[in-house]
């Protein structure tokens, strides 16, 4: 799970919000994952745009909802992957990216079009 569908969920003068809601149903209905770089990445501008206090709650849903994936090496691993795209892809987008292959995960929601042409990724949008 990409920050960018969380946001665009929550914030609703998100330019994403409409197609966020379009996907409730289906995402709902999916096993989620999130990194800890695509926590801090979502709750940092949720807290910016709706406060801290509508942060935390989304914290803890996150908490509550999604599969954390947090390996020892990750980080490592990422940044070998960032400097692979040259720092055109971010750090946050680079654990994503690891994890997935980690995991054998193909999908990910996002409004991030940094996503796209990447090996065996479809973006979900």
């Amino acid at each position: 799970m990409d920050a960018t569908y969380i946001i665009a969920l929550i914030v609703e003068s998100d330019q994403w919000h409409g197609n966020a809601m379009k996907l409730i149903n289906t995402v709902s209905k999916s096993d989620k994952v999130i990194t800890q770089a695509m926590i801090i990445e979502t709750i940092n501008l949720i807290g910016k745009c709706k406060g801290g206090k509508v942060g935390k709650r989304i914290y803890e849903y996150i908490q509550d909802n999604y599969a954390i994936y947090n390996k020892p090496d990750l980080l490592n691993r990422s940044i070998d992957e960032f400097l692979k795209y040259d720092g055109t892809l971010s750090l946050a987008d680079s654990t994503a990216l690891i994890t997935m292959q980690d995991l054998k995960i193909h999908e990910i929601v996002s409004f991030d079009k940094h996503f796209d042409n990447k090996e065996r990724i479809v973006r979900i949008h």
